[in-house]
């Protein structure tokens, strides 16, 4: 059965427009399945084929060739894929608001795990949040693909509850050439028999990599920035030649396409777009850097997310804007979610689900950073692709607490419970304690001496203030952000990566 895109109710067969709320049905309202064995889980591609085409500089019927033979291989390993095409309701990119619309009416009617979104944000738009974290003033903004797993466009700066075993399991690849993403998809997915990890870290955080490479190390030990570059990097990678399971613990910035390493003020160049064009197996590969997963408006030469999923990477974890972390254990933000995403893809679960498991380690804690990184970090590729093994059929369904009627009336997935609104504002501290906190964050970090902080408190806290430090560098910005009560005494101190 077809659902109206617009108000979500049921539509009969071959009607031209919706008997509820009048709107013009379109004719995608049909969508493309091709199903050729025992389906274990479904899945929604979800794309706008005529847009897309025109991104890609290709015909809508080679386009859809190619998404066809991907959707039979995918049911080859019992992955039912079903393709919808939103061409007929946006000539342009559209809203996010409106997209999550059309998606709840299929989601109604196939009740599927996975949405594959097919396209960067220029074919189908990521959300613009305002940023409310600690560092609001270097960000204004966030970029993210978590309303399509929530079918709920609020923020969660807002106060948002979130289950997530009741959401969509998100991936998105972006504008490149997909009949090689899917060829190495096809080659990879499940079939890798033995697991070789390889890990880098800025020497000032290798305490906290190591802590992290420990729950998936089936490899070298950990590799440090500066020990090396990017020519040093690319050779150990190329020479290797079996490494599929990657961590970097690295910095990065909006102004260039590299990730850095960190010894003291210096900041090398360790790793480039062009770091893993010798690899000839398919990988996957979580990063923890700043503006890791920064693709919109670069070409592939600029930006490690395209070159990599250009290249034998089928999943790509990374942050749209600043993350946060600590030098060592345990671990905050991008440190957390990067960690138990890989450890749980090495246990044999699907990106998808990787990542949805590691979003509920995250959000045990609800800082405005925490929250800021459950915004940013998004999933590149096909969100059910794994490791190893073939998917199982579960005893209930995704989205088994939701009702027909629920859907049609437009009701958002109730998503851990992040329990405050964050609603940061600038507000004096006593000048005793404003020198407890500095002197704490001097001795820790002697470059930050004589930066006077600015001093946060959260509308909704009587007893918990912030102060956010920040120096510029050669790549951009240090912020440090620090969490304390009200007699001085620390609670976490998290820095940007």
């Amino acid at each position: 059965m077809a659902f109206c895109e617009d108000c979500g109710s049921p539509l009969s067969e071959g009607v031209a427009f919706c008997e509820n709320c009048g709107a013009k049905i379109s004719s995608t309202n049909n969508v493309i399945s091709n199903h050729s064995k025992e389906i274990v889980e479904t899945g929604i591609i979800y794309t706008n084929l005529s847009l897309l085409a025109e991104k890609l500089n290709t015909s809508i019927s080679s386009l859809t060739s190619v998404i066809e033979n991907f959707i039979k291989s995918a049911s080859n390993r019992g992955i039912g894929y079903t393709l919808k095409d939103v061409s007929d309701s946006f000539s342009t990119v559209g809203s996010v608001e409106n997209h999550i619309r059309i998606i709840k009416s299929t989601v109604q009617e196939l009740k599927p795990k996975y949405l594959f979104i097919l396209g960067s944000s220029n074919v189908i738009p990521s959300i613009i949040w305002e940023n409310k974290a600690s560092d609001c003033g270097s960000d204004a903004d966030v970029s993210s693909d978590l309303p399509y797993a929530t079918l709920d466009t609020t923020s969660p700066f807002e106060g948002q509850e979130y289950d997530f075993e009741d959401t969509l399991r998100v991936g998105r690849l972006p504008n490149i050439d997909f009949e090689n993403y899917f060829a190495n998809l096809k080659e990879g997915c499940g079939k890798i028999e033995t697991i070789s990890t390889f890990a880098e870290s800025a020497e000032v955080w290798v305490e906290e990599t190591i802590d992290i490479y420990s729950h998936i190390k089936s490899g070298p030990n950990v590799h440090t920035s500066p020990e090396h570059t990017t020519e040093t990097t690319k050779s150990t990678i190329s020479s290797s030649g079996n490494s599929n399971l990657f961590l970097f613990n690295l910095h990065g910035s909006n102004q260039t396409e590299y990730w850095y390493g960190q010894r003291g003020g210096s900041y090398p160049e360790a790793v480039a777009p062009d770091t893993f064009d010798g690899l000839e197996k398919p990988y996957f590969l979580a990063v923890e850097a700043c503006y890791g997963a920064a693709y919109e408006d670069r070409e592939i030469d600029k930006s490690i997310l395209l070159s990599s999923l250009s290249g034998k990477c089928i999943s790509f974890l990374g942050s749209s804007r600043i993350a946060f972390g600590t030098p060592r254990a345990p671990g905050s933000c991008a440190d957390v979610i990067c960690g138990e995403y890989l450890k749980n893809l090495k246990s044999g679960m699907t990106v998808g689900d990787a990542l949805e498991k590691a979003r509920r380690e995250l959000m045990k804690e609800s800082d405005a950073e925490e929250i800021k990184t459950l915004a940013e970090f998004s999933l590149y590729g096909d969100p059910s692709a794994r490791i190893f093994g073939e998917p199982k059929p579960t005893k209930t369904s995704l989205f088994s607490k939701n009702t027909t009627q629920a859907f049609s009336k437009g009701i958002r997935i109730p998503l851990p419970n992040i329990r405050k609104a964050i609603r940061l504002e600038l507000t004096n501290v006593e000048e005793k304690i404003a020198q407890i906190v500095q002197e704490s964050v001097y001795k820790q970090y002697a470059d930050l001496e004589g930066i006077v902080p600015k001093f946060f408190k959260n509308q909704n806290e009587t007893d918990k203030y912030h102060a956010v430090f920040e120096k510029s560098n050669v790549i951009g910005k240090k912020i440090v952000s620090v969490s304390f009560g009200k007699n001085g005494q620390i609670k976490s101190i998290k820095e940007s990566k």
